[in-house]
């Protein structure tokens, strides 16, 4: 942790989570990480939240659907996501970790980058989306 932070650069990092325990673990991993005082964490909704800057680099792993029933639920939250990133995240490279390869195209943008990794043994996406004022935006098939 000490040489993590002599060569920190001093950008602010922003965390959140939509779930309070969630939020609780990650600030009890950074204290043990020595790191607490570099992140600041809040419980907050991905479609709800506010940008903490005009620019910077968002990473998230929203909801891919590998439990059970969560299906239908994710297919109207992602259009949400990718109006919550029209409306408030331009400026920002915004990249989101899934299992599911349709689930992204909900958000109705388009990725410019996909890069495949595993989690775990879990086949996975990461998608990158380059948000700019304008559109960006896809077509609903």
């Amino acid at each position: 942790a000490e040489g993590r932070r002599r060569h920190a650069t001093g950008l602010p990092i922003f965390g959140s989570d939509s779930e309070a325990v969630q939020v609780k673990r990650a600030r009890i991993n950074l204290e043990a990480a020595g790191l607490a005082d570099m992140v600041r964490l809040e419980q907050a909704e991905l479609t709800e939240r506010t940008p903490p800057a005009d620019e910077g680099v968002m990473v998230a792993n929203p909801p891919y659907g590998v439990r059970i029933g969560e299906t239908t639920e994710l297919a109207a939250f992602y259009p949400k996501l990718g109006d919550a990133l029209k409306a408030r995240w331009a400026g920002w490279r915004c990249y989101f970790l899934s299992a599911d390869p349709e689930l992204p195209k909900l958000i109705r943008l388009k990725a410019s980058k996909r890069t495949p990794l595993f989690n775990g043994a879990l086949e996975c996406r990461v998608f990158e989306y380059q948000m700019r004022a304008g559109s960006n935006r896809r077509e609903k098939a």
